[in-house]
């Protein structure tokens, strides 16, 4: 890893004094509020519950987990520790990312989109929160890595550890609960040699998966009363960005509608004294908003181009916690932030986009990279989208951005006239959301931002 010394002392120094100026910083997010308070649940005995003898589904397992076995080594609600803990995660992620640019582009785009994992400003501002990102990131670079060296050299353990990791950032967020699905098969086409060994790694990596996740979905399935494979949020949050009261400006924030315009307000009219679990709560808000979706095409078809652009949109988490005064950071921080953060984004996601068609690994290595980045896209494209949910993906897009830089010469002689098409056009795309959010949707807090 010759090259990422500076870089990797760099993000450390940078975190360091973050972790030093923030010991008293509380849990400002409503989310990070959750996650301590069902991580604590987990740390006394009482298992994914908000209070003894109230179970939930309501969310993914793995992270309360994970903070509630940082709390039985360094205390109860030590959120310096959870901290630094996310701080060696994000390291062991950029060790990842250089491991998997090594293979699948070489050492020189490895070493370059590891330092870009590591010093990207909004994964550095994560690693601050109690939120789930860091940790995700962690498993999903992880799991694509362990998918690539299945490919390169088909063994079992890589297929069993591969299925493992995959299980594993499915319970920490439920986005990817459906990617086995895609790819099992996808594999059985990848992985050389002769069919039957194909079919049985694939295999491997489906029930290696299926260990992982089936006994957290046969507890939720008891405790539900319905089928729940990993959480209750699924359902809930499509009817949130699909029902006739959705604000397409923001739909993610359909939770703060009240009255007859609550996205649960029609359930509450049809079971009137009636008792239902977060289960069957969750498979009544995913069929409404099927029917929704499926009687307004042209709305659903709609709101799907602004969830992309939301999802793809500039990032904006830390921006809006200065606004909502949640951080108070000095006027000369908040400035040079705001502006790193944008910037940063930009020169990031621009030739990454592009290096997606100009600037390809192998066709194998290109399909098991993608695949996380489409299956992700396209689940947030029917939900809702949100800035925050792309930065997973954001170690992924570096390797094609440091890739494009690498090959630029190849590619302003050498490359074909559909690529060069395919990267304008999502350019222009990219470019168009940015503009629509800047000038339609974000003006007003971009103005009172400047006040």
């Amino acid at each position: 890893m010759r090259g990422l010394t500076g870089p990797l002392l760099l993000g450390l120094v940078v975190r360091l004094a973050i972790l030093w100026h923030t010991p008293d910083l509380g849990l400002k997010i409503v989310d990070e509020q959750e996650f301590a308070q069902l991580g604590e649940s987990v740390l006394r005995g009482t298992g994914l519950a908000w209070d003894p003898g109230r179970p939930t589904s309501i969310r993914p397992p793995l992270y309360p987990g994970f903070l509630a076995g940082i709390w039985a080594v360094a205390g109860e609600g030590n959120l310096q520790a959870v901290r630094i803990v996310q701080i060696l995660l994000a390291l062991l992620t950029a060790g990842f990312v250089y491991a998997l640019g090594r293979r699948t582009f070489g050492p020189a785009v490895g070493r370059a989109a590891a330092a870009v994992a590591w010093l990207y400003p909004s994964l550095i501002f994560l690693n601050f929160t109690l939120l789930t990102e860091t940790l995700f990131t962690f498993l999903l670079v992880g799991f694509v890595l362990l998918s690539v060296m299945l490919v390169e050299r088909p063994r079992v353990w890589t297929a069993a550890a591969c299925g493992v990791a995959l299980g594993l950032g499915t319970l920490t967020r439920s986005v990817l609960w459906p990617v086995p699905l895609l790819l099992c098969p996808l594999l059985v086409g990848l992985i050389s040699g002769p069919v039957k060994r194909r079919v049985l790694l694939s295999g491997v990596v489906l029930l290696a998966y299926g260990v992982v996740v089936a006994p957290w979905a046969a507890r939720n399935t008891r405790l539900q009363g319905v089928v729940t494979i990993v959480d209750t949020m699924g359902g809930m949050n499509l009817r949130m960005g699909n029902y006739e009261h959705t604000p397409e400006d923001r739909m993610w924030d359909a939770v703060s509608l009240t009255g007859e315009k609550n996205w649960v307000y029609a359930l509450t009219q049809e079971n009137l004294g009636e008792a239902i679990t977060e289960g069957q709560k969750e498979k009544w808000a995913q069929r409404k908003a099927i029917e929704y979706m499926a009687a307004n095409p042209g709305t659903t078809l709609r709101r799907s181009v602004i969830k992309f652009g939301d999802f793809w949109g500039l990032e904006r988490s830390f921006i809006a916690g200065v606004q909502q005064r949640l951080y108070a950071p000095p006027k000369w921080f908040v400035l040079a932030a705001a502006g790193l953060i944008t910037l940063s984004y930009v020169m990031l996601i621009l030739p990454g986009s592009a290096g997606v068609w100009l600037a390809r690994p192998a066709w194998q290595f290109h399909l098991l990279l993608l695949l996380p980045v489409l299956a992700i896209t396209a689940v947030h494209t029917i939900v809702f989208g949100h800035s925050r949910y792309h930065l997973p993906l954001v170690p992924i897009l570096a390797l094609y951005a440091s890739n494009l830089w690498q090959q630029r010469r190849v590619v302003s002689r050498r490359a074909p006239r559909p690529a060069l098409l395919g990267a304008a056009l999502t350019v222009l795309v990219l470019l168009a959301v940015w503009i629509r959010q800047v000038a339609l949707i974000d003006q007003d807090r971009i103005r009172a931002f400047f006040q």
